[in-house]
């Protein structure tokens, strides 16, 4: 659920609505490189050896998806958020934690989709 909410926040973040969807839009401070995420992810191996363990490509209005990356490393246990945006040619790191990501046992349910496609009524 926290993984759920957290790409919906991504998703507006990055998006150039965000303003317009959040009437307040707090800043937060994140560590960027430009171009691919290849050296966050090298220098997470190097000092952490945290390895890339969860993707996901998210479907944005503008010409190229963004993508999320959660690297992690259980046996520290320490695990990284990284965010891909390759419409502004930017990679970010979010988040950091001295934990890694637990599967609470939910098993998912049936499908089912919005009845205006790509359509939140919130």
């Amino acid at each position: 659920m926290k993984i759920a909410i957290f790409v919906l926040w991504a998703l507006f973040a990055f998006a150039p609505t965000a303003e317009a969807f959040f009437p307040q839009v707090i800043p937060m401070r994140t560590l960027c490189v430009n171009g691919s995420p290849e050296p966050l992810l090298a220098k997470l191996k190097d000092q952490y050896n945290e390895v890339p363990k969860y993707s996901m490509e998210i479907s944005v209005d503008s010409p190229l998806p963004v993508f999320m990356m959660i690297t992690e490393n259980a046996n520290n246990p320490s695990s990284t958020i990284i965010m891909i945006n390759p419409n502004l040619n930017l990679s970010c790191v979010f988040f950091t934690s001295q934990d890694v990501i637990k599967d609470n046992g939910v098993k998912s349910l049936p499908k089912k989709l919005p009845e205006e496609e790509g359509k939140l009524n919130v």
